[in-house]
């Protein structure tokens, strides 16, 4: 999957967010002028399942957006084991990835 280097939010304003084929586990969010680095998480689902655990090392409780391999958002119940583990659970087994941040 290929990852945009920078996403415009608003043409009209300075806000931008940056991702760097180069450091593929950091987000750099610029705010009027504040920069704010984010960390992430890819997980790659490859074999077909309605339960995914995802383990990372981000840290607390990270915000989850799960797509399919046609790149489609699946929205599933997402429970938080612990500050290094999410498991996510679906109505239907499918394989893709997670992006946790």
């Amino acid at each position: 999957m290929t990852v945009p280097n920078n996403v415009i939010i608003s043409e009209d304003t300075p806000n931008q967010v940056i991702v760097d084929q180069d450091a593929p586990n950091q987000v750099v969010v610029r705010l009027g002028g504040v920069t704010v680095n984010t960390r992430r998480h890819v997980h790659e689902q490859g074999a077909v399942s309605n339960h995914w655990t995802i383990n990372h090392n981000l840290g607390g409780y990270p915000s989850v957006m799960v797509v399919d391999t046609a790149r489609n958002v699946v929205i599933g119940e997402i429970t938080y084991i612990s500050t290094t583990q999410v498991v996510v659970e679906f109505s239907a087994a499918f394989s893709g990835h997670a992006y946790l941040t």
